[in-house]
């Protein structure tokens, strides 16, 4: 049993150094994530604004157009009085004139507001748009630079995981399929030693008895604590003067 313990924790050293490269890596593909919404919600505004601004523009080309019929009409109208003698209808369409040109200040009054409002508009999109290309020229290195880690980690950790297997092809499917489910379920530390009578993972002390066969090596044997499995770990030495 000692050895197939030696291999666990050999096993577990591996498993920390893939889990900590996943950690590493879902940091980065957060970052990423995190930019790339930023950048996509830049997007969506700018688009926003480039709706609104082409509604409000095609609103002002209504009001131009209509400004020009009732002009036109206008202008109709008054070349007819030019032909007309006729005094009732002189006064009518004088009358639908006046009617026209009170339209018509109306229409050019709205235009002008619209146009103002397109203006500034126009200004705000502009500044959104010099935003979100500053925004996507500077992600679009750092971007590809991110991406790289991410690729060589999941280099790093295939190669590790190939390791692995070579490793836990050497334990007991029983015992690597306790140790792993204690792994995740303790946070990546499933075997610990004991010094002095404690626990290394929980810190709790051991009964006598179980730390004498901790000793022995010779069956699995599981913190009453922590539940993980344990193995005899020596004091290290301390150098010190005898007076």
């Amino acid at each position: 049993m000692r050895e197939q313990i030696e291999i666990l924790a050999s096993l577990q050293n591996v498993d920390r150094e893939i889990k900590d490269k996943n950690l590493a890596k879902k940091s980065l593909t957060d970052e990423i994530d995190k930019r790339e919404n930023e950048i996509g919600q830049k997007r969506r505004e700018v688009a926003q604004l480039k709706a609104e601004w082409n509604e409000k523009e095609k609103l002002r080309r209504e009001k131009d157009a209509q400004f020009q019929d009732e002009g036109r009409k206008a202008t109709d109208k008054r070349m007819r009085m030019t032909r007309i003698k006729n005094i009732r209808e002189l006064q009518a369409l004088q009358h639908e004139v006046d009617q026209i040109k009170m339209q018509n200040s109306l229409i050019e009054e709205e235009l002008i507001a619209i146009m103002e409002d397109l203006e500034t508009r126009g200004a705000a999109l502009k500044e959104r748009e010099a935003e979100l290309k500053t925004l996507e020229e500077a992600w679009g290195a750092e971007k590809d630079a991110l991406a790289a880690q991410v690729a060589e980690i999941d280099k790093q950790v295939a190669e590790t995981a190939s390791g692995r297997q070579t490793i836990a092809a050497q334990l007991n499917g029983d015992l690597i399929g306790r140790y792993e489910m204690i792994f995740r379920a303790r946070g990546g530390t499933a075997v610990v030693g004991v010094t002095d009578g404690i626990c290394q993972g929980c810190y709790m002390n051991i009964p006598p008895q179980l730390a004498n066969e901790i000793r022995k090596n010779e069956r699995l044997n599981l913190c009453p604590s922590c539940h993980r499995i344990l193995y005899y770990k020596p004091a290290e030495p301390t150098d010190g003067k005898h007076a």
